[in-house]
């Protein structure tokens, strides 16, 4: 099964994004109208994808990919048969793309509210095309914006590069007020990074205590079961253990849910 890439993996490592609109889905290949390309350069206005391999090979529970007539989605592609050994077959199929990263590699424009989508997407593709170093620090500004897919993908991206760094605590704590549970438990997660990485010192150490005041908040607070495990798992990687073995042996034996208790649990007997 292939990984599951969050958003701006899929537009960093696609070589063309485009918003499009469905011609045709029932032919052997998908016939798409490009309404906006978002990254790279679309060689035509109107493009053939192919998708039915993805179909033959998928996996159980899995939906067959199917592209309804009129439907706008954004797609994350690669050229089709780039290996293709004859010039000829290569510039006879200059329209033709498949889908990257299989099933992944598409999202249907909601009909209301689509710019909260192609906004997120416009954005990534400009950050994409920065080097490293610019990434990251573009990476850290969107967590002060208020789209939640640049939000979501945001936290995503600085966990997964363990980018983190103490200056963005302030931001992590705002979003652990966000209405949405994803947030909450993304930037727990980040803060746990934060917590764990050992770069806390003198200078942010009090940014640092305001960040376990507010974990502790979500932990014994939050409505949502999966945040406070999150909370919980976050309180255990605080340097500082015997700071938080109170609280976590209080979440152990009072919180409604098992999934919370447990992760307090294993806390406790963490070397």
């Amino acid at each position: 099964m292939p990984e599951k890439l969050n958003l701006f993996q899929l537009v960093a490592r696609s070589e063309l994004v485009a918003h499009v609109r469905i011609r045709s889905g029932s032919l052997r290949f998908a016939i798409v109208e490009v309404q906006e390309p978002m990254k790279g350069t679309a060689p035509f206005p109107v493009l053939r994808i192919a998708f039915r391999d993805f179909n033959m090979s998928r996996g159980p529970g899995d939906d067959p990919i199917v592209f309804p007539d009129g439907q706008e989605e954004i797609l994350f592609l690669v050229p089709h048969g780039r290996n293709a050994r004859r010039r000829k077959d290569r510039e006879k199929n200059r329209d033709l793309y498949t889908l990257f990263h299989g099933r992944q590699g598409r999202l249907t424009v909601p009909a209301e509210g689509p710019g909260v989508l192609i906004q997120a997407i416009r954005r990534l593709s400009e950050v994409s095309r920065l080097d490293p170093a610019s990434q990251a620090e573009a990476l850290d500004g969107l967590l002060g914006g208020s789209n939640p897919l640049l939000l979501q993908t945001a936290l995503a991206e600085i966990e997964r590069l363990q980018s983190a760094r103490p200056r963005l605590l302030p931001r992590l704590i705002g979003l652990l007020a966000s209405p949405a549970a994803m947030l909450r438990v993304g930037s727990l997660r980040v803060i746990a990074r934060i917590f764990a990485s050992g770069r806390i010192g003198d200078e942010s150490l009090d940014g640092a205590r305001a960040a376990l005041a507010a974990v502790l908040e979500r932990a014994r607070n939050d409505p949502d079961e999966s945040v406070r495990a999150q909370a919980v798992a976050s309180i255990a990687v605080w340097p500082e253990r015997q700071e938080v073995q109170r609280d976590l042996k209080a979440i152990a034996g009072t919180d409604p849910a098992q999934a919370v208790r447990y992760e307090a649990e294993k806390a406790l007997f963490k070397p």
